[in-house]
């Protein structure tokens, strides 16, 4: 019997347990007790307690125990699919309770949309909500939060569209990563806008699982394995250290070309698109739409103003 067959063989005497469900999904993408644990806001020991009743009620051993952390087995890989299929069907479930709800005092929209763009938004709230007395806004800055249908958000912006069928996606337009400093960095640093002085510059990068990001990856490439001097696992801390004066970085251009900063490089580092994407029931709900379509207009009115900041080459004082 292989270990589907077992999992449902097994789900008779199984008393089911969503909780538990959720622990294994987080252990399988963290690849650690402690990670999982700090995700779902539970104790090291709760998420061990959870795996091993898990393992022991299924008689499937879900993971290989290691240095490096867990690991799921063959038997948990056939498995973790089948827990997310749930997931994605809870998550469905509990979104549709909400938009039953929708005649209600009280309108939820969710939005997924990482760090920076967190950081675009809660500048523009009053847009969102204007005329909408009764819509509530929730901003997700976690980039672990990009899958609509599992983790129940209405809206996602990202530089992926989606694969799901059910789900719809607008392109809102690309974007540009490029290297920026301080004027007082450049005051102590005037050869920063040499690209080939860059390996020798003093920078501030991503640290933790922030390290894998674009940027990050853009930045290693040009100190070729040497660490940056100032590492932070959040964006705004990011943006803060560039404004002190004591690094340069790389930032979307999007957010470099608003802020008080230097452009060091005329050519883009790299290039990418970003989208929109939400579920199609959302265009039966008027107000959560017109959130929708504000957050849109929000972000290609940004990118055009980004567009025309370019045109114009930041040269040396």
């Amino acid at each position: 019997m292989n270990d589907i067959a077992c999992y449902h063989s097994n789900m008779n005497d199984f008393d089911f347990d969503w909780d538990t469900i959720r622990v294994f999904l987080a252990v399988a993408e963290n690849e650690s007790l402690s990670r999982a644990a700090e995700t779902l806001a539970l104790s090291q020991p709760t998420v061990g307690r959870h795996i091993a009743r898990l393992e022991d009620r299924l008689g499937v051993q879900l993971f290989d125990r290691r240095q490096t952390g867990y690991v799921l087995t063959e038997g948990g890989m056939r498995l973790v699919k089948v827990a997310r299929s749930m997931a994605r069907g809870a998550a469905d479930f509990q979104r549709a309770v909400d938009f039953e709800k929708a005649g209600s005092v009280e309108q939820v929209c969710r939005i997924t949309l990482g760090e920076w763009g967190q950081h675009f938004l809660s500048h523009h709230v009053p847009v969102l909500v204007d005329g909408l007395g009764n819509v509530r806004i929730e901003l997700y800055a976690d980039d672990t939060f990009w899958d609509l249908s599992r983790n129940s958000a209405d809206i996602a912006v990202g530089n992926q569209a989606p694969t799901q069928s059910h789900l719809i996606a607008q392109k809102l337009g690309e974007r540009g990563f490029y290297v920026y400093a301080s004027s007082d960095y450049l005051k102590k640093h005037a050869d920063a806008y040499d690209p080939t002085s860059w390996s020798t510059q003093i920078w501030a990068g991503y640290c933790g699982a922030r390290a894998k990001l674009r940027s990050s990856q853009l930045l290693a490439g040009i100190l070729d394995g040497s660490p940056c001097r100032y590492a932070v696992n959040n964006s705004r801390a990011l943006l803060d250290i560039l404004r002190t004066g004591e690094a340069m970085g790389i930032l979307p251009d999007w957010i470099g070309e608003h802020e008080d900063l230097r452009r060091l490089n005329r050519e883009p580092l790299a290039l990418g698109n970003s989208w929109m994407s939400f579920h199609e029931r959302l265009r039966l709900h008027p107000d959560l739409a017109k959130v929708k379509d504000r957050i849109a207009a929000l972000y290609r009115q940004r990118y055009a103003e980004t567009s025309q900041s370019l045109e114009t080459s930041h040269e040396p004082e």
